[in-house]
């Protein structure tokens, strides 16, 4: 099968960049070393500088082994779900990504969102909640800076307001730059709105007061701002892609209190380019009405068209789903 193939193509590159990191440690000196050296007078600046290379090297060998690994892990998750030993094997790939992470602050959130996803499947929120909480925290700085340029952003998060104003917008201009990828960060926006919906059961089952605070509360609104914040700056990417919206209402209609004036916009958007995207199918069915692939097209559009203005319907009747998530992707208009 093509996952299988695809599994022989990643295996191979791991096991490669397995053996260029044994080989990269074995020859890069640590800065430890480095110091020492230098202060002994043993250190030439050219040594010191080949030093730094080698360095850099092993770091991004790490990073593309860390990368290699996550790809195993998300074959499993996916084309390769059915397999007896698709979670252990799965679990194994991810431990080895997050090992080659440790310690990092900055690295890209793969692996790290890549056990979230996990953790999920496995009935494990907490841990998940966990995971995706770090993950999120690498991309924050750039997912708010590029939320706020559609009106979505926060402000005055986490002390930014006592930077200087120049040095502040450098900052954010460069971790946008370094976001990861448009489906990487929608993937992020669903896994914190699973988390905030997890939360949010959780919350009923122990029979919460929701005039109290709670633990849960704090942790189910976290998420939902968050999943703003990456969807945000998915919509200053590209605005034309219905699930973006259709996610921004589920993540204002989870939020507590409800915000249903947002998620009314929001939803409202979505099946307004629905529609369109099934106008334009209907013209296509209309010269072709055997083509098979456009009939199973129009049978998706129209059950997302439904999916929609039963959510739109729920607000209107007082009924906010506070647990809205999207379970099949939406077409691109």
């Amino acid at each position: 099968s093509e996952g299988e193939e695809a599994l022989g193509h990643y295996s191979r590159g791991v096991s490669h960049l397995e053996r260029c990191v044994a080989i990269l440690e074995a020859v890069a000196p640590t800065e430890e070393e480095e110091g020492g050296a230098d202060k002994a007078g043993g250190m030439e600046d050219e040594d010191e500088e080949e030093g730094d290379d080698l360095r850099a090297a092993l770091t991004e060998t790490k990073r593309q082994l860390c990368g290699a690994h996550c790809s195993v892990a998300e074959l499993y998750l996916t084309d390769l779900c059915f397999d007896p030993e698709a979670e252990a094997r799965c679990e194994k790939a991810l431990t080895a990504a997050l090992e080659l992470d440790k310690g990092s602050q900055d690295g890209p959130p793969d692996a790290l969102q890549g056990m979230a996803n996990l953790r999920l499947s496995q009935g494990r929120g907490a841990d998940a909640l966990r995971c995706i909480t770090d993950a999120y925290g690498r991309m924050r700085v750039g997912c708010e800076a590029m939320a706020d340029l559609v009106g979505l952003g926060k402000e005055g998060a986490d002390g930014d307001e006592v930077e200087e104003e120049q040095a502040r917008e450098l900052k954010e201009v460069e971790a946008a730059n370094c976001l990861p990828g448009f489906e990487f960060r929608c993937q992020t926006a669903k896994i914190l709105l699973e988390c905030a919906a997890s939360l949010h059961d959780a919350s009923i089952k122990d029979g919460e007061n929701e005039s109290e605070p709670s633990k849960e509360r704090e942790q189910g609104s976290f998420c939902t701002e968050a999943a703003v914040q990456v969807l945000g700056s998915l919509l200053a990417e590209n605005d034309e892609v219905v699930e973006v919206w259709y996610l921004l209402g589920c993540a204002f209609a989870a939020s507590r209190p409800a915000n249903e004036d947002a998620a009314r916009h929001h939803w409202q958007t979505a099946l307004d380019m629905l529609l369109k995207v099934k106008e334009g199918l209907d013209q296509e069915a209309s010269s072709d009405d055997e083509d098979d692939e456009l009939k199973q097209q129009m049978e998706e559009v129209t059950g997302q068209i439904e999916e929609v203005k039963d959510k739109l319907a729920g607000l209107k009747d007082g009924k906010v789903d506070q647990t809205a998530t999207a379970d099949a992707d939406m077409v691109e208009s």
